[in-house]
């Protein structure tokens, strides 16, 4: 008899499927799957299967792959449906199948490998600690993650917006996403085919509108098991009746919830070991949560049977998917981000908001919609210049967006570029010549504005204002200044020497929201005391004292309260040198730009110049500090500043 056992908690689609591998890989295992649900329980509609996780299907096991893929509807179009306007572009890939069929399919595959499937089981950690593998694939609500929450270095959290798993009667052919605005607020949904004739329905509100619309009164706890929320089906039945065109929504176990998003910091703790949502969970905007459960199982799976001792086995599974996982978490959370402050957004054309979607997650740029859909990307642009020059009155067509035109304030700046550097150090004989050849020779470049870093330097206005005077008379860039916030006499300096823009660099400290509002006085003040001064910049670094994932509420109204003083914009910049920092910085500069009136600064050296461009299109950011900037042509005294 075999000495080698697992115990696996939970059949969904990892545990059944990593179950069916072990023994196809090595029959010595004595597989027991157990399932708390009786063999005809029916749970859910469609879910989705990428084209990845089907090629690792295809390769590990071409049974279960031609039978999936048979039971499934291949990749669809996807399109998106607002204020009576559908924009349709592309194909996505991979399959989709009903729940039922694929835990059909993977039970059958299952114990046709030799693995025992126990159901109407709710098996418990300690009962089955004399298996030699305990495999946790118990999903997101999973009593062995609660049990080990300690060991395996837990974090778990919610998301702010309402949502709830419908199906419909409805004929698709692509992946579709409605947006619909009434009296109590904004609603969307997320739809796609998983059938002939049978669709997956998810309805995604936020709190408020949930609320507004009386649907808060179903009760989670008291509800029998299983029972769905009919007064909340037959309301967005009525809600989205233009986009179901008569057809039903069905309700399986349907209940409004929260998205859970659950992090581990181990996945595994002695024998036991976690897949799939019971070690970690991406949001259902970006179609994952499947494929994560199937690839985790052939992973581990593979390292399990190959591996000298289960430790090992462990540790190689986690090295291998952690880092697959995180990054796509990280994608998750910016959609999911993206759904949860939606209804701000509607406001855009249909257009503007599905290159915004496809946008969300940093994975697909401007540059990437352009090659891959381009007459939707005709579309996007034609409605980013025309926006352009409805608020500059400038109607030239730049070939980068980069080097559109841009009003703040009272001035139109002529590209969205903006360089900021420090002097050089020369022999301070040449010290002001240096400046001028450099600085000006910056602002010919295709530049909005060229900031001069002075934050460490005791400055000679006197020679920065007559590098100011011939640089002005050269270029219509603005030559700026970089001062540090709390030193008054480099804000005389700077005033003396007639800088048109002046940024206040916040960056250094952990800015806190007490000194932005004193900030306010001083900005005040400088408006009043410079003749020459056009704009004024504030450098936050990364708000410490603000995550954006909690909201930017405190932060917006500081920065407003600095508006009516006389601010123009806001820098930001990442908090560490990786692409998450990158996407906080961003959702948070919409997040500022959308609730105020300042223009928002975003850039350096971690950002590419397509990330760039593709957030000034999106109208998430305002201005971008790249060098080297494009070169759509040199600012000369015949291009005059506007």
């Amino acid at each position: 008899m075999s000495t080698k056992s697992v115990a696996c908690l939970g059949g969904g689609p990892a545990g059944l499927f990593f179950a069916r591998l072990v023994r196809l890989m090595d029959p010595s295992w004595d597989v027991t799957v157990y399932e708390q649900h009786p063999a005809d329980a029916t749970v859910g509609f469609g879910i989705g299967l990428g084209d990845r996780t089907m090629a690792n299907l295809a390769e590990v096991d071409p049974d279960t792959h031609r039978r999936l893929a048979a039971a499934g509807v291949p990749g669809h179009g996807m399109e998106l449906r607002h204020r009576g306007t559908t924009i349709r572009w592309g194909e996505q890939g991979g399959t989709a199948i009903a729940r039922q069929a694929l835990l059909t399919t993977l039970r059958e595959q299952a114990a046709d490998a030799g693995a025992r499937i126990v159901f109407n089981r709710r098996a418990h950690l300690a009962e089955l600690r004399s298996a030699t593998v305990v495999v946790a694939a118990d999903g997101v609500h999973s009593d062995t993650r609660a049990a080990l929450q300690e060991q395996l270095d837990v974090d778990e959290g919610s998301g702010s917006a309402m949502y709830i798993w419908l199906g419909a009667d409805l004929d698709l052919d692509a992946m579709t996403f409605s947006f619909v605005e009434n009296e109590h607020g904004s609603w969307a949904a997320h739809a796609y085919p998983y059938a002939p004739g049978l669709a997956t329905f998810l309805v995604e509100t936020d709190e408020r509108t949930w609320r507004n619309a009386g649907l808060d009164g179903f009760d989670t706890a008291a509800a029998a098991p299983g029972t769905s929320d009919e007064a909340s089906r037959r309301y967005l039945e009525q809600a989205f009746g233009a986009d179901l065109g008569g057809a039903r929504l069905q309700a399986n176990n349907s209940r409004w919830a929260r998205f859970r998003n659950i992090r581990c910091g181990r996945w595994s703790a002695g024998n036991v070991v976690l897949i799939g949502d019971a070690a970690h969970t991406a949001h259902f905007s970006v179609g994952s949560g499947t494929t994560l459960a199937m690839d985790d199982a052939i992973t581990l799976a593979a390292e399990l049977t190959t591996q000298p001792h289960t430790g090992l086995a462990f540790e190689r599974f986690e090295e291998r998917r952690r880092p697959i996982v995180e990054r796509l978490q990280m994608r998750a959370e910016a959609s999911q981000l993206w759904w949860e402050t939606m209804g701000g957004r509607l406001d855009c054309d249909a257009a503007d908001l599905a290159f915004h979607y496809l946008t969300r997650t940093g994975a697909l740029s401007f540059d990437r919609v352009r090659a891959f859909f381009p007459d939707f990307a005709r579309t996007v642009r034609a409605g980013f210049d025309d926006a352009v020059a409805a608020t500059t009155g400038v109607g030239d067509r730049t070939d980068d967006p980069l080097c559109s035109p841009i009003r703040v304030r009272d001035d139109v700046l002529p590209s969205r570029l903006v360089v900021t550097k420090p002097p050089l150090r020369v022999d301070p004989a040449r010290d002001h010549d240096a400046k001028l050849t450099f600085f000006g020779g910056l602002a010919l470049c295709g530049a909005a504005a060229v900031i001069a870093d002075l934050t460490a330097t005791k400055f000679d206005a006197g020679s920065w204002r007559e590098i100011n005077r011939r640089v002005s008379a050269l270029t219509p860039a603005m030559l700026g200044v970089r001062i540090a916030a709390d030193d008054q006499a480099a804000h005389d300096r700077a005033v003396e020497a007639e800088f048109r823009l002046i940024e206040f660099d916040l960056s250094a400290s952990s800015t806190d929201l007490d000194s932005l509002r004193r900030l306010a006085d001083t900005v005040s003040v400088l408006r009043k005391d410079s003749a020459h001064l056009r704009l004024v910049a504030v450098d936050l670094g990364w708000p410490r004292t603000t995550p954006y994932r909690t909201g930017a509420d405190a932060l917006v109204d500081a920065l407003e309260h600095l508006a009516d003083a006389g601010l123009d914009i806001v820098r930001l910049q990442p908090a560490a040198p990786d692409a998450t920092a990158q996407l906080a910085t961003v959702q948070l500069a919409e997040q500022v730009r959308r609730a105020t009136s300042l223009r928002m600064l975003v850039g350096g050296p971690l950002f590419t110049g397509e990330q760039l461009r593709t957030e000034i299109v999106a109208n998430r950011i305002d201005l971008a500090e790249s060098w080297p900037t494009p070169l759509p042509r040199l600012h000369t005294a015949d291009t005059p500043p506007r």
